[in-house]
């Protein structure tokens, strides 16, 4: 009978870490582990228990209670209790350490089962997501709020272009709400990208050149086939050798951005745009070409912020034998990344070939004077590839992957600030393809929204910055601005004109502090934000009337 009890109390004790240990219909899931053992009468933690408390901790990012147990043999004086007693509270001091929010509690148990005898049991309870959260929301297509901005109109006919000829005059800028506003280039399916290579005698190209040039083709379309939840595919056309344009390289280069005017007269960019077709119009056939991306030597200054041609501006052209190409991009100093500066190449490209095909500005151009405040010009800040392509975070928001119709209505939460009670909504992160709730949508007006997303670290696009992007975000989608006036909005748990300092970012290092860690909340409009659960492959957002 001994035996039978001590084997009870040590199935009770303890239970597998990588199990939990769940009834049916439970609010939490329990996981339990216990410490390594104690010496003598030893009432700190070795470095080997510390990165067990440790290890809990992290696999339990959304734990709510936190019990550490001091575990006594049932036979021994109760004098133990004491000792048992402080190697539990060390071990719970220690998580709270590591987490702050945790709320921690330590005691001491008594067993029958010897082995357990002296050592710290960690209990570790956190919301079961399953039963929390809830996937009731309504139609989307309430939450699809019209632009009523100074470039379009609820009402306004939104063509659909068959071609660049159809196109030129008639397009009123990319859309910031619905519907969204094609251009001449498909928002899904294929398009040919031709990536070319060019050099002059007296600033030849080099390998070193060459391979930053085609990991940033690379990227450039791996991003894109992500964004798109794979349903944009960029094929590119990489060409295998840098192609010579006559003359010095001087007689293309620019000094200001005037000289590269995406509008009005910039005819030196022209002229460059001539002498590449002049290069490579014999060696390559561009019948089915529809963007031109273009690489340069980097060893010296050729152009400031880098030639970009758009499809419905018609400003400059790439004028091949076999067609006429408007939709075009060559990187200058501010966007190729050398030692001491530059933004990253490949997200140049994904930012200019964003508005080639409708995917509007995030900054807000008419605050854009000396003096303005950082947070007013570039609202939502590093936080999107249209607003600030030298940001910590490389990626795009759901509002503008749902306008272009990559995001489905189905991975959509829509809400209305009158139907908010008290909810949950699970979310997954935004770099995955195909998550099941990637924003919560929450309609404010017929004008303004708030969307809630999910954000983590990707290896892949992102840089590593010294601060966390792991949690959530939320801002204000604003319908009555149209693109370049800054019409989402980053909403802070904190201080939005208190910068965070990001390293690995250019051209400045403040940031938005944005992100909701676990615990963090805003109230907006009479409703309350809360970021509920952080967890490891999704966030849970808990929204509250308060009234």
């Amino acid at each position: 009978m001994k035996k039978l009890l001590a084997l009870v109390s040590s199935i009770l004790l303890v239970a597998t870490f990588s199990t939990p240990a769940q009834s049916a219909g439970a609010k939490y899931t329990v996981y339990q582990k216990t410490l390594s053992s104690f010496s003598s009468t030893a009432t700190t933690l070795t470095s080997q228990q510390k990165a067990q408390v440790k290890a809990a901790v992290e696999a339990n990012p959304n734990a709510e209670k936190f019990i550490c147990t001091g575990i006594r043999y049932f036979s021994q004086p109760m004098s133990v209790n004491i000792m048992v007693r402080k190697r539990a509270k060390a071990a719970c001091e220690y998580a709270k350490e590591l987490n702050p929010n945790l709320s921690t509690w330590f005691q001491n148990k008594p067993t029958q089962a010897r082995s357990y005898a002296g050592k710290v049991l960690l209990t570790v309870k956190s919301p079961d997501l399953a039963s929390l959260t809830t996937s009731a929301s309504l139609d989307a297509n309430i939450c699809k709020l019209q632009e009523n901005s100074r470039t379009r109109k609820i009402g306004d006919p939104v063509p659909v272009f068959t071609g660049q000829a159809e196109i030129r005059g008639r397009y009123n800028g990319n859309a910031t709400a619905f519907p969204f506003a094609p251009t001449a280039l498909p928002i899904t399916g294929e398009i040919d990208v031709a990536f070319i290579f060019v050099d002059w005698d007296d600033l030849p190209g080099t390998k070193a050149d060459y391979d930053y040039f085609k990991y940033s083709a690379e990227m450039f379309s791996d991003f894109y086939w992500m964004a798109s939840e794979n349903k944009l595919k960029m094929k590119m056309h990489i060409e295998d050798k840098w192609h010579r344009i006559s003359g010095s390289y001087l007689d293309y280069a620019t000094v200001s951005p005037e000289e590269e005017a995406q509008r009005g007269a910039a005819p030196k960019k022209q002229v460059f745009y001539d002498g590449v077709v002049a290069a490579v119009d014999d060696e390559i056939d561009f019948i089915d070409i529809e963007i031109v991306l273009i690489a340069i030597p980097t060893a010296k200054s050729v152009f400031v912020g880098g030639p970009h041609e758009f499809n419905f501006d018609w400003n400059g052209n790439f004028k091949t034998a076999e067609r006429t190409i408007y939709d075009i991009a060559a990187p200058g100093d501010f966007n190729i990344q050398r030692p001491e500066s530059g933004t990253p190449t490949w997200s140049y490209y994904v930012h200019e070939v964003g508005h080639m095909l409708g995917i509007p500005h995030q900054a807000d151009e008419d605050e854009n004077k000396t003096g303005a405040k950082k947070y007013v010009v570039t609202p939502l800040g590093g936080w999107d590839v249209m607003s600030e392509h030298g940001g910590g975070q490389r990626t795009m928001t759901t509002w503008l992957r749902w306008l272009a119709g990559w995001l489905d209505d189905d991975q959509i939460a829509c809400t209305t600030k009158e139907e908010v009670d008290s909810e949950l909504y699970e979310l997954t992160p935004v770099n995955v393809v195909g998550g099941e709730k990637e924003a919560l949508v929450i309609k404010l007006s017929e004008t303004k929204a708030v969307v809630v997303e999910s954000r983590r670290f990707d290896k892949k696009f992102d840089v590593e910055t010294g601060n966390s992007p792991n949690g959530l975000i939320a801002y204000t989608v604003d319908a009555s601005r149209a693109s370049a006036q800054g019409n989402q909005v980053i909403l802070s748990p904190r201080d939005i004109t208190e910068y965070i300092k990001q390293e690995n970012t250019w051209p400045d290092w403040r940031e938005l502090d944005a992100i909701f860690f676990q615990g963090d909340s805003i109230v907006i409009e009479g409703i309350k934000i809360e970021a509920y659960s952080i967890g490891k492959n999704s966030d849970v957002v808990k929204v509250t009337r308060q009234d």
